[in-house]
């Protein structure tokens, strides 16, 4: 019933929704994976949408890294164990769509451990015609749990900015939301003057989501949080002294951290949304930047030119020792935490290329995950599988995502402008 719920929610807010505009293109594959078939679904009354339904559990997997998917050409029938294994085929998707009505579906689907014999979980729900692809989003976490043990990141969204000029050379600045997949991409926000840094929040509810980013709509550097899915007022935050920038929110969802320029001098500063109490979190006259806190909120994480290099340094919020992590290269910069607190995903300078690198935090290892000329912005993925970023490839903007266990990319290439600064939220109520 939650499931049908949360599918009503969206179909009544998705109906400004455009067609994707962005097209996925594999870049590296690494064979180290688990290899699974999902059949294309039976479709009983001739129903047009079975087949996407296997294509987009594909892809979900696929681009995890952490899955080799194959799609048969034929709906699977009966489950013929033997021969799966000779394909070397470790689980096996199975499903049906029947139509109910002119816009309602049964969709039923079965996961098969081919080596035990076993059924692993079987579905059945009620979809709407226009609810498909967030279907099949739950469904892949589903698989994923089940097969690995751990949570997906498929029933998720991401928020990222594009940037057109026109004939006459004015820059036009939108804040979008997409899927997981950057399907169903939607635009609401639309200014002539920049916009940066969008941000999910932590809240789990679709109707609770909100995005923190900063516009220029005024003049100057502004706050701003926008409720997408509920019809209530954008939120302007009160005009700090100087500039604010760089929002992040805290775990708990009740606080931001700010980058503000209050005196002339640019720090970490906290600010509670209900009380509107400000608190200051570094005291430097060197610049402090891009805040963001680990998930059980007890560090942050920040970039500074306090030792003359623009450089990562963690603060330890419980005993407010500040130690620089970053010590390869004389640039590190924009980090954030994976889910587990272990890694930083950062933007590291190599000569003249920008490119996203992943710091044990431990071990001090830093590894390179991109090898692009101008890559920005990294951000994990909620269960810390991949990262997402913006990169340029022939003079554009595009989102790049790679796994971190995979070491697979893609590439989402934009049509319509740049793309730039992605976010990724927390998986949506199932």
């Amino acid at each position: 019933m939650r499931l049908n719920k949360s599918l009503a929610l969206l179909l009544i807010l998705s109906a400004s929704i455009a067609h994707g505009v962005l097209e996925i293109t594999v870049v590296k594959k690494d064979e180290n994976t688990f290899p699974i078939a999902i059949s294309p679904f039976k479709l009983i009354d001739q129903d047009i949408q079975g087949k996407d339904i296997a294509k987009i559990i594909h892809d979900n997997l696929e681009r995890s890294g952490r899955f080799d998917a194959i799609v048969p050409d034929a709906p699977v029938d009966e489950v013929n164990a033997e021969y799966w294994k000779k394909q070397n085929i470790e689980a096996l998707v199975t499903g049906s769509v029947e139509k109910e009505s002119d816009e309602i579906y049964r969709l039923s689907v079965r996961l098969f451990d081919i080596y035990s014999g076993t059924q692993l979980f079987t579905r059945s729900t009620r979809v709407h015609i226009n609810g498909f692809r967030k279907v099949a989003h739950q469904l892949s976490d589903h698989i994923y749990e089940s097969l690995l043990g751990e949570s997906g990141s498929f029933n998720t969204l991401l928020t990222y900015i594009t940037v057109k000029e026109d004939t006459k050379g004015n820059r036009y600045y939108r804040l979008n939301i997409s899927d997981s997949d950057a399907m169903n991409a939607k635009s609401r926000i639309r200014l002539s003057a920049p916009i940066l840094s969008p941000v999910w929040s932590p809240d789990y509810q679709f109707k609770d989501k909100k995005i923190a980013y900063v516009s220029f709509q005024n003049g100057r550097s502004e706050v701003f949080i926008w409720h997408p899915f509920v019809r209530k007022k954008i939120e302007k935050l009160p005009r700090f002294d100087g500039i604010a920038s760089s929002p992040s929110w805290h775990p708990n969802g009740k606080s931001l951290l700010l980058t503000l320029s209050k005196n002339g001098n640019k720090d970490i500063y906290s600010y509670h949304l209900a009380n509107k109490q400000l608190t200051r979190l570094t005291h430097h006259k060197a610049i402090d930047t891009e805040a963001s806190y680990s998930a059980d909120g007890k560090r942050l994480v920040f970039t500074s030119n306090r030792s003359g290099q623009v450089q990562i340094y963690i603060k330890n919020l419980v005993s407010n020792r500040i130690n620089r992590v970053t010590f390869t290269g004389r640039y590190n910069a924009k980090a954030v935490f994976s889910p587990n607190g272990e890694h930083l995903a950062l933007v590291h300078r190599i000569d003249n290329d920008y490119r996203i690198a992943m710091l044990n935090i431990k071990t001090q290892d830093l590894s390179m995950m991109s090898s692009g000329t101008l890559d920005e912005s990294p951000y994990f993925s909620p269960n810390g599988d991949m990262i997402i970023f913006s990169a340029h490839r022939d003079g554009k903007g595009v989102l790049s995502v790679v796994s971190v266990k995979g070491s697979r990319s893609y590439e989402l290439s934009s049509h319509d402008g740049e793309v730039r600064e992605p976010n990724w939220s927390t998986n949506l109520e199932q």
